[in-house]
């Protein structure tokens, strides 16, 4: 898996409040490695973290991605916080202590964030054998470099970042 783009959108820290509310767009590009057998990817779910917590969750699950030998495809996901302070149960409660550094952070128009996926599939070599899988991708410490004052960034590395893919046999 590669990061090809990650931006951030609409990012207000209130110190006050204690709330952060912002939109993330990632656009990746997954890879079947293998030369003989198709992976089928039938259930993705996407995360932002800022440093190690968890931030904001995406499922892609409707999505059925199949990949034959060798081949790759586009996919991309927003994840959207409107509000930390309100308890939504699809997404996680974000600490004081992030909010505090995010908002720190802010300040020096770079903000390193991670995007880290939960997949899960099934590798086909013929009709009759398949091995499920499960997945999990991790792209860490991507600087998002900020407009003042705007709420906006993006990373703006030219060349897609390889990410770490870690996979077990279900």
């Amino acid at each position: 898996m590669e990061i090809l783009a990650l931006s951030v959108s609409g990012l207000n820290v209130s110190y006050t409040n204690k709330n952060v509310s912002a939109k993330w767009g990632v656009e990746l590009v997954v890879q079947n490695p293998n030369l003989f057998s198709t992976l089928y990817l039938d259930h993705m779910v996407g995360m932002v973290l800022y440093k190690e917590e968890v931030i904001g969750v995406s499922s892609l699950e409707k999505k059925l991605i199949a990949l034959g030998p060798m081949e790759h495809k586009f996919v991309s996901f927003k994840v959207w916080k409107k509000d930390w302070d309100i308890d939504d149960e699809d997404q996680p409660k974000v600490k004081e202590w992030v909010v505090e550094n995010i908002m720190m952070d802010k300040h020096k128009e770079k903000i390193n964030f991670s995007v880290q996926m939960g997949v899960w599939g099934k590798i086909k070599s013929s009709w009759w054998s398949s091995k499920s899988v499960i997945m999990n991708p991790r792209c860490m410490d991507l600087t998002i470099n900020f407009v003042p004052m705007r709420g906006f960034g993006m990373l703006l590395d030219e060349e897609p970042i390889r990410c770490y893919v870690l996979m077990l046999d279900n």
